[in-house]
């Protein structure tokens, strides 16, 4: 068998700063996992705090801050993940699921969000399902991670 048809068994060795951006970025990726999972639950304490006071708009807006907070937190770790990935050079979906992320969660989620409120309550549907798909980017980019890491060589 010819070296050309043989499969290549040998990674190429990859700098050391890369891995250490690779290991950050997995981490960061579980942060971004746990805070979009919080995210949920913040969302219902908005819902319920926002239930006490019906029609105090002030009072529901008031309710919904821990999830807004907690929204801008999310897509500035979608940032640091889209820097991360460049980085680390870890592959194309290292970058790209990332800025995925940030664009979903800083334009998307707060289009989907007015539209909810003040044209119909089917965007707020698609708030909650965009929410679902930002906690599987992060999800994915967590176990990615794990899977293949890379390696210094």
């Amino acid at each position: 068998m010819s070296s050309a048809t043989t499969p290549s068994t040998t990674a190429k060795p990859v700098a050391g700063w890369r891995v250490v951006c690779d290991t950050i970025f997995k981490w960061v990726a579980l942060l971004g996992l746990l805070l979009s999972l919080l995210q949920v639950t913040l969302a219902a304490l908005g819902f319920w705090g926002a239930e006490e006071k019906p029609g105090d708009q002030a009072w529901g807006m008031a309710a919904f801050e821990p999830h807004a907070i907690n929204g801008m937190i999310l897509y500035t770790v979608a940032a640091v993940l889209f820097i991360l990935g460049l980085l680390a050079m870890s592959g194309w979906k290292g970058w790209l699921i990332p800025l995925i992320l940030f664009a979903l969660l800083f334009f998307v989620q707060g289009l989907l969000v007015g539209l909810g409120f003040g044209v119909s309550k089917w965007f707020g549907f698609l708030h909650a399902l965009d929410g679902v798909l930002i906690i599987a980017g992060f999800a994915w980019l967590y176990f990615d991670r794990m899977r293949h890491p890379l390696k210094k060589g």
